[in-house]
């Protein structure tokens, strides 16, 4: 079995949340690992094949937290609804609504993607048709 073979399916808009300029971790990962320097000293900025590789060293080991947005007043705090272990999120990734809809209702939910302890990326989903926080 080829290494490509091996990849689970990503949809386009998980793959932008990943590698897009908005959250930069894979980004500077990529960055990061380049050895060479140009002559002021800096690393040069990763091609898109490059982001590519470093997205399939790091998507694979990421784990999932879901959360749900609670507003008192002007505060707003975050309740934790789930965790998933890396490749236990694959029903997320193929339909997010779907599956928040059905595994935790009519929320606002913020989901966000771990490397072990180091934060990677966060989504926010409006579930179910939630128009607004509940007293």
């Amino acid at each position: 079995m080829t290494e490509s073979m091996a990849r689970p399916e990503v949809p386009p808009w998980l793959y932008k949340l990943f590698t897009g300029h908005q959250y930069p971790y894979v980004r500077r990962q990529a960055k990061f690992a380049k050895k060479d320097r140009s002559a002021d000293g800096e690393r040069e900025e990763p091609t898109q094949d490059e982001i590519r590789e470093k997205f399939w060293e790091i998507y694979p080991h990421c784990s999932a937290k879901m959360l749900q947005e609670v507003k008192t007043g002007m505060i707003v705090t975050f309740l934790e609804l789930g965790s998933y272990e890396p490749g236990t999120f694959q029903a997320f990734v193929d339909a997010p609504e779907e599956f928040l809809a059905a595994t935790y209702g009519k929320k606002k939910i913020k989901v966000n993607f771990y490397q072990g302890e180091n934060f990677v990326c966060t989504i926010n989903f409006k579930v179910g048709g939630w128009t607004a926080h509940e007293e």
